[in-house]
């Protein structure tokens, strides 16, 4: 397994004060270093601009390239930046996770800016904003080689992955708080592609409060079900410690428990697994999150410190209730 990390992802600036800032690799750095983990330097690839054609149009691409010219940093939208750096970093980004595909090997990408609500063109669907994300790194991932499955267990829903990959014939599966409550307002069961790609598209929203007990129906319910039958050649994992109960940007109820169970069932399809940072906002659960994470990949794992956490009766039925919309409008489509 391989780690990518490089200085240059910390050149994307976001200002004081912004929750998604380069001290964050910090924390997720001293995590692998905690597992013994060796670090793989990025770099950029002689065909990451025409890989980056896949998942954007040439317009958004060469109006970002205008804001890092700049030589200062500039806003974007009300909470995405982009500095001197950005540019630097998101290509680096995007040809790390083009190096993990072709090594076939399992790999975490500790790469910012993250991604996965950057639409064709920046901002996606109805969203108000990019939510801090340049170009869809894990997107391009999914458009680079055949096969290839994305999974998304940030705890926002990746509108800019659904808006690229909708209608095409390429599963996505996106496990987030329900879009009533959190931000991009997207993601709802009946959201399930168009065209070649009707059936592809695969929205899990859970109930704010959802303890590691339901994220694990979750998983045995839909999820690996769906997966297993798809058959990917490869996964795509955009990783967001977001959903954890300590996150100050959301109300989920998980632990590192519930994120192991989610790592180890999609580790048991046998297939190369590169899980691509995101979001996550708690200092203390990326450190301990990367480093289960990297002992997971190397075969080392081990129980996280913290105990499971349980939902009480009012969100396990309302999980119940997602559960049964879902299974019925996937059932077209998929065995449920």
């Amino acid at each position: 397994m391989k780690v990518y990390y490089g200085d240059v992802f910390k050149g994307h600036e976001t200002g004081p004060g912004h929750p998604e800032n380069p001290g964050r690799l910090d924390y997720a750095l001293a995590g692998i270093r905690e597992a013994g983990v060796p670090l793989s330097a990025p770099r950029v690839r002689d065909d990451v601009a025409q890989r980056l054609e896949t998942a954007h149009g040439r317009d958004y691409i060469r109006y970002v390239e205008d804001l890092c010219s700049l030589g200062n940093l500039t806003e974007l939208d009300g909470d995405t930046w982009v500095s001197p750096g950005t540019c630097a970093a998101a290509l680096a980004a995007v040809s790390a996770m083009l190096d993990a595909l072709d090594s076939k090997e399992h790999a975490y990408i500790l790469a910012r800016p993250p991604g996965h609500h950057a639409g064709r063109s920046g901002r996606a669907l109805t969203a108000p904003t990019q939510g801090f994300c340049i170009f869809n790194t894990a997107a391009v991932g999914a458009l680079y080689g055949e096969g290839v499955a994305v999974v998304d267990i940030d705890v926002h829903h990746g509108n800019g992955t659904q808006e690229i990959l909708y209608d095409r014939d390429v599963l996505y599966i996106s496990t987030h708080q329900d879009p009533l409550t959190l931000y991009p307002g997207t993601g709802f069961p009946d959201e399930v592609g168009r065209g070649r790609g009707e059936g592809y598209n695969v929205n899990v929203p859970m109930p704010p409060g959802l303890g590691d007990d339901g994220f694990k129906e979750v998983f045995d319910d839909v999820v690996m079900p769906i997966l297993r039958q798809y058959g990917p050649r490869a996964l795509v994992v955009s990783l967001g410690w977001d959903a954890h109960k300590e996150d100050p940007l959301a109300d989920m109820g998980l632990t590192l428990n519930g994120y192991r169970y989610a790592i180890k069932s999609l580790l048991s399809l046998n297939v190369p697994a590169v899980f691509l940072l995101e979001g996550g906002y708690n200092y203390s659960v990326i450190r301990e999150g990367s480093k289960m994470l990297a002992m997971e990949l190397a075969g080392l794992g081990r129980a996280p410190p913290e105990e499971p956490s349980a939902s009480d009766h009012s969100v396990w039925g309302r999980m119940s209730r997602v559960l049964a919309e879902v299974r019925s409008i996937q059932s077209k489509y998929w065995r449920l």
